[in-house]
């Protein structure tokens, strides 16, 4: 019988940097070797370890040197003699021995799992050929610990089944159905089927190969060699010797009777049927079923059934790494991990088909910070490809990158000049967790940087990030991408966490310690000195489709200054702070001018938390935009306090300004105080004529449920929406977000539930004045208010519109916004909130 595990399959380079001194290729490979065999705890002799290594005509002397000297610097240990004691039953070939760690222990569990294997093979055996009296099974193999000659006593039997096309889940059904009359169902494992139409294996990494190499034929042979002839990629780990196939097939009764009883169409029908039923089982089963699928561990299709839920192939390439690294670690050397060291792929993980709010908005932008990053990397001479997560399905497309790529090193880097990724949606949150360990798991260097994965680094390292950056990134990437190419340490670089390496004592893999943190990098100052964002690496006729089909236009986003030196209180600023910095007016005009040249946009998104606060900006910008003769409108956020300064609106009106968007947050002074918002509501109320008389638009936003936010604080802010109508309102609750004074005021009373799901949650998660419910039909009752008001002041010719739809609003919603109205007046304030009056205290005291 074969005892040995294949090795994992990755490609040994000529060139990896440094390596063990004197030893070159040669101690990499048998670490690899060993490293993926240490995951099952599994020991090797010389003899196996040549004949699963990945370097062509291994001459047995320089394999027993190299072996050597690897015992010799305490990488390896090495047992030269198996007795009794180890070994009962004599059932393991001659040593010597070698692993990593636990040499003795470790031999003595494959003594015992041989023996066992030895035991339960014929009943395995017998078992794959009862599977093929299933109708529509063509070909089933064993894999799993079986088909390596070992089986745990908690282990169970693993089969791969190749089933006649357009019958698979038929087969699959009938498969569960004798699972389910064994005595021990949890003994058969039949989860991965594919068709004969599809022995193409999409998956080509280790344990894929591993698995493939190593199964034992059952019946079907001819099948599973077509499937070895089509998988070629997998042929040099095949094993020199596997158990003979038995002779003949199994008997076919009662499997042709069977068959024509799902013959011809109605067959079919009912094949897609049971796929539809098993998809609705499983997603009710598996609340994380499209993560998984996204990620390859499951996958329901008319020619593929697999159905992993532990996504055990991600967790073992996970760990293989896991192990190569402390090994380097260990004998300060590089491994070559078959990966491009000179691709960087970037990516963010912000989802719009995530967020049924956002992606229903339909007006997705770039992720303008992550192609910041991607110019960076390209600047450091590296080959940079982008994952755009924007307009992606999922992760699928994420890890079809990195597989077909192979890059050494994947920069997931957040579009810090997104609002939205700054709340850490939870199923974003799920998606770039996902994204760094399956990298992770592909060999390459994980670098994250985003709000999230600064407040909560101990998340992001253990998912598998090398590091993660805190604040502005781009310095800081430069940084870390230069220490990486030079094999030089983390620890001296400015503005990262990461996990320390703690020395290995005697005979162990030296292990990661918890998070450190470097001091924080300065903020740029010179904007103009960054490299423009990589726009030619975004699908930008994507977007442009999206864009023109909703709205008629085509807007991108820019951003003209970082930092915001205002202190409301509930402002996250984790990314650029508080200093305030900007580009130049000519820096922007001619990033405008050369985006209108090469993609036509009709309008721009300025991402900036405060736009123009230096003076004079705003003024010279519009002076170049019309010495340029450039034709465009944009969208900005600003305070009152700033656009009722001299000709500040004027100008803005003179560039081409369409809307801005005013953090009015509420109508009540008292709130506005608590705030810290540093505005007053006359401002707000001086401003929206002025903006409105100049032919531009305004936009609110507004937030309920502040901390001592009472119903008078409410209706105030009611009143000055309905009264002064702005073009747009932007409704939220009160969300604490890491980082903020008021995150720091309101953490003792926060629940469980840390983040939103999705945008439009609108879940308040500190005890608030009303329940939750309260406050999402608030939002609806508000929108309805000020719908009803704008369609008033249409009929009575204060404001421009047709009058019959006005008239149509008005009977809309006449129902709804009595009964909401009601609804809300009906619900009482809440008296387990101790928490607000202190930070109502705390917040007018501060």
């Amino acid at each position: 019988m074969n005892n040995m595990l294949p090795l994992a399959l990755i490609p040994a380079n000529d060139d990896i940097g440094r390596s063990i001194p004197g030893m070159g290729r040669v101690g990499s490979a048998i670490l690899r070797v060993l490293a993926y065999h240490d995951l099952f705890r599994h020991p090797l002799t010389a003899a196996e370890i040549g004949h699963w290594i990945d370097l062509p005509d291994m001459e047995p002397a320089a394999l027993a040197d190299g072996l050597d000297r690897l015992v010799a610097l305490g990488l390896v240990q090495r047992l030269d003699g198996v007795d009794a004691a180890l070994d009962p039953q004599w059932i393991l070939p001659p040593g010597p021995f070698f692993a990593l760690a636990e040499i003795a222990a470790r031999v003595a569990r494959r003594a015992d799992t041989a023996a066992r294997a030895r035991q339960v093979m014929p009943d395995a055996l017998a078992m794959g050929r009862s599977l093929m009296r299933i109708p529509f099974v063509r070909a089933v193999g064993i894999s799993g610990s079986l088909s390596k000659g070992v089986m745990a006593a908690d282990g169970d039997f693993d089969y791969f089944i190749i089933a006649q096309p357009g019958r698979l889940w038929i087969a699959r059904t009938l498969i569960q159905w004798k699972v389910h009359r064994l005595p021990d169902p949890d003994l058969l494992c039949a989860n991965y089927l594919v068709d004969a139409d599809t022995l193409d294996l999409p998956l080509r990494d280790p344990f894929t190969a591993v698995e493939t190499a190593s199964m034992i034929p059952v019946a079907g042979t001819a099948l599973l060699d077509e499937l070895h002839s089509r998988n070629k990629w997998v042929a040099k780990a095949r094993p020199a010797a596997l158990l003979p196939a038995p002779a003949g097939e199994a008997a076919a009764f009662p499997r042709p009777w069977a068959e024509k009883l799902f013959a011809g169409p109605w067959g079919g029908l009912i094949d897609r049927a049971l796929l539809h039923l098993t998809r609705y089982w499983v997603r009710r089963k598996v609340p994380a079923l499209p993560a998984l699928e996204a990620r390859g561990a499951m996958q329901m299709t008319r020619h593929v059934a697999k159905l992993h839920t532990r996504d055990w192939r991600n967790r073992i390439l996970r760990s293989y790494q896991d192990t190569l690294d402390r090994l380097e670690n260990k004998g300060d050397m590089l491994i070559d991990r078959g990966v491009d060291r000179s691709r960087l792929l970037v990516a963010s993980a912000f989802f719009y088909r995530f967020d049924e709010k956002q992606w229903r908005a339909a007006q997705p932008y770039p992720p303008l910070g992550t192609l910041y990053a991607a110019a960076v990397a390209r600047q450091a001479g590296y080959n940079v490809s982008l994952f755009d997560a924007g307009l992606a399905e999922n992760e699928r497309g994420f890890v079809d990158l990195v597989d077909g790529e192979r890059p050494g090193t994947v920069v997931i880097y957040e579009d810090g000049f997104n609002y939205l990724t700054k709340m850490c949606l939870t199923r974003m949150r799920e998606a770039a967790l996902g994204m760094v360990s399956l990298a992770r798991a592909r060999g390459a260097k994980v670098l994250v940087s985003s709000s999230d994965a600064a407040d909560h680094a101990d998340l992001y390292l253990a998912a598998g990030a090398h590091a993660v950056i805190k604040g502005e990134g781009e310095a800081t990437l430069r940084a870390v991408l230069a220490a990486l190419q030079e094999g030089q340490p983390l620890d001296g670089i400015e503005g990262i966490i990461h996990a320390q390496p703690m020395p290995a004592a005697a005979g162990e893999v030296a292990k990661l310690a918890t998070p450190v943190a470097t001091p924080r990098r300065a903020v740029l100052r010179d904007l103009d000195a960054l490299p423009r964002p990589a726009w030619d690496l975004v699908d930008m006729e994507a977007y442009r489709r999206i864009w023109r089909q909703a709205h008629g236009r085509f807007s991108l986003n820019i951003s003209t200054t970082r930092g915001c030196p205002f202190s409301c209180n509930w402002c996250a600023k984790p990314i650029y702070g508080s200093r305030y910095n900007s580009r130049s007016p000519e820096s922007v005009v001619d990033e405008i001018a050369d985006l209108i040249a090469a993609y036509q946009p009709d309008h721009f998104w300025i991402t900036d938390d405060i736009f123009g606060l230096k003076p004079g900006w705003i003024q010279r910008f519009a002076e170049l935009v019309q010495q340029r003769g450039l034709r465009f409108s944009y969208t900005i956020q600003s305070r009152a306090d700033l656009l009722a300064k001299g000709d500040t609106l004027e100008a803005l009106a003179a560039s081409g300004l369409d809307t801005v968007w005013i953090g009015a947050e509420s109508g009540s002074q008292r709130i506005l105080d608590a705030m810290d918002k540093g505005i007053t509501r006359a401002q707000i109320d001086a401003l929206v004529p002025r903006i409105r008389a100049l032919g531009m638009r305004s936009a609110f936003f507004l937030q309920f449920g502040y901390p001592g936010e009472t119903r008078a604080d409410i209706d105030r802010t009611i009143a000055m929406v309905t009264g002064l109508l702005p073009d747009q309102i932007g409704i939220s609750v009160s969300y604490p977000l890491p980082g903020t004074v008021f995150y720091e005021r309101m953490r003792a009373a926060l629940g469980e539930k840390t983040n939103w799901t999705h945008s439009d949650d609108l879940d308040l998660m500190f005890p608030g004045a009303y329940r939750p419910n309260f406050y999402r039909h608030l939002h609806r009752y508000v929108h309805r208010r000020v719908a009803w008001a704008r369609a008033v002041k249409v009929l009575r010719g204060a404001l421009p519109g047709g009058r019959l739809r006005a008239l149509s609003v008005l009977a809309r919603q006449a129902l709804p916004l009595a009964l909401g109205a009601l609804r809300l007046r009906l619900e009482k304030p809440r008296g387990d909130a101790p928490v607000m009056a202190a930070a109502e205290t705390a917040g007018a005291a501060s």
